[in-house]
């Protein structure tokens, strides 16, 4: 894999669509139509939304950018929303759409960033999936935080992220030859060791591999696997002000790639975990033959290089078993592999054979499914569901907007939004819904708010990407960054996120 562009060129890829729904903090536009002779696209009418003709156009064959805005403001904002949309058609143009994660899969950066790294701007290109940070750094420091994913993450066919334990699993969207598949997903990582010696403590050839690219001892957001325990440090707040949970395990083997491009953690990344205190074991493999190349007691410190994994081990029993393996000159094969379970009611638990044609984004919600519709408007609350539900009076009011409750209570539930989909017609959607942030009012929608203008493009699976402040668009480049609208009146920063999704030329154009 490339060190500065990962995920951009595949040999023999054959991208067959591309679909990505996006509620945006951020829009950045093209100047105009790729040539002159093409016609401007004629945008699908949508309930609630206006179309802004002018700013409508045709990225490229096959990629078609509209714009909108709602028709009259939502209750408690005095200036309207916007609706982006990035629609790809596999039949009309040699596309590929593919993810990234920028320069490092270990610490976070913008969209722009990202895109900045490739050798050409893409076409279009969205955030990805959730992501936490790791660490409680001093915040004046330069250097960013360390990150892991929250689920699943795959670029090329290498996890970068392991999945949430399956009681407690998150879909994912599966990008493989640019198609999209919404799913749920495990990863079954593990590590096998030459040496086998049957009725010994160390006589287990094979040892499941917790995660990857992340602090041992803790991970966030979700559970990996039965061993991990919310509530050593419960809910506490990161550097940023953002609140966690932890779920630790002390015994643990997470696997470093090349990708992740930053020093492997040292003991005690974060204050609030006692599990990540242990001093561990590292080695270093040949990521081809296994051979450990280096290593030893305690842990943190090691770029890997290419062509190499770093192993690091925390738990008595884990660290000795990794301890005499690199005595013994053992050789350690890492297998990885993914699981879909979106058959899991027919009995059916398919293997996706991960090469460098698989890319997997982390998602949340799943808005639809087969075309029907997760979050309509529908009860006393109107669009609000859920925990939002208890939120709002019957006229979608927040009942906490005082001057001493502020908004940002109940801004996760009208939060500015990201999506991705495919429609009737196996084009790829791409969609972000946001306004500029008001002192009090919300930026964005309620997920029904996002799934009505999804279902009225005929889009038949989405996935809710993250969203808020890490919402953001693309369109090529030489434009301003905007706080959710191109014409609106609070400009916004660019929030560092994982990964991104993002639209190309390239590739087949699929032909009937």
């Amino acid at each position: 894999m490339p060190v500065m562009i990962p995920s951009v060129h595949r040999r023999g890829a054959r991208l067959v669509a591309a679909a990505t729904a996006l509620g945006s903090v951020l829009l950045v536009g093209t100047s105009g139509p790729t040539r002159a002779a093409e016609e401007p696209p004629t945008a699908p009418g949508l309930p609630r939304w206006t179309v802004q003709t002018a700013d409508s156009r045709l990225l490229a064959p096959g990629v078609e950018y509209f714009r909108y805005k709602e028709t009259s403001p939502i209750a408690q904002r005095t200036y309207p929303r916007e609706l982006n949309v990035v629609r790809i058609d596999p039949a009309r143009g040699a596309l590929r759409i593919e993810s990234t994660f920028g320069r490092k899969a270990g610490t976070s950066e913008t969209v722009r960033d990202m895109v900045d790294a490739m050798p050409e701007l893409p076409l279009a290109a969205i955030n990805g999936g959730y992501f936490l940070n790791e660490g409680t750094p001093d915040t004046t420091d330069a250097v960013p935080e360390t990150i892991q994913t929250l689920g699943a993450s795959v670029r090329d066919g290498e996890v970068m992220g392991a999945s949430c334990a399956l009681a407690r699993n998150r879909y994912s969207v599966v990008l493989q030859y640019g198609v999209p598949y919404v799913t749920r997903l495990e990863t079954d990582i593990s590590v096998t060791s030459s040496l086998a010696e049957e009725g010994s403590p160390y006589g287990e050839a094979t040892q499941r591999v917790d995660d990857v690219n992340r602090n041992p001892g803790g991970a966030l957001g979700c559970p990996r696997d039965a061993d991990d325990s919310a509530g050593e440090a419960g809910p506490y707040e990161d550097a940023y002000g953002k609140a966690q949970t932890a779920y630790t395990d002390p015994t643990e083997f997470v696997l470093f790639n090349y990708s992740y491009r930053t020093a492997t953690p040292k003991p005690d990344v974060n204050k609030n975990i006692a599990a990540d205190d242990q001093a561990g074991y590292e080695v270093v493999l040949d990521a081809t033959t296994g051979v450990i190349v280096d290593g030893g007691p305690g842990r943190g410190g090691r770029l890997v290089g290419k062509d190499q994994y770093v192993l690091q081990a925390i738990g008595d029993h884990q660290v000795d078993w990794l301890r005499r393996q690199h005595q013994q000159k053992a050789a350690l094969t890492v297998t990885q592999k993914l699981w879909d379970h979106r058959f899991d009611a027919d009995g059916v638990k398919r293997e996706i054979r991960l090469d460098e044609t698989v890319d997997v984004v982390g998602g949340g919600s799943l808005l639809l499914r087969d075309g029907d519709n997760r979050y309509k408007s529908a009860g006393s609350t109107g669009y609000a569901h859920g925990s939002c539900a208890r939120l709002y009076d019957e006229n979608g009011l927040s009942k906490v907007l005082t001057a001493a409750t502020p908004q940002a209570r109940t801004d996760f539930c009208r939060d500015s939004r990201t999506a991705l989909g495919v429609d009737d017609r196996g084009r790829t959607v791409m969609v972000t819904l946001s306004g500029p942030r008001d002192h009090y009012a919300p930026d964005g929608g309620f997920l029904a708010e996002v799934t009505e203008p999804l279902e009225a493009l005929g889009v038949m699976d989405a996935l809710n990407q993250d969203g808020g402040g890490s919402s953001t668009m693309l369109l090529g480049g030489d434009t301003r960054p905007v706080n959710g609208l191109s014409d609106g009146p609070a400009p916004g920063v660019e929030r560092r996120v994982y990964d991104a999704v993002y639209v190309a030329t390239g590739g087949s154009p699929v032909v009937g």
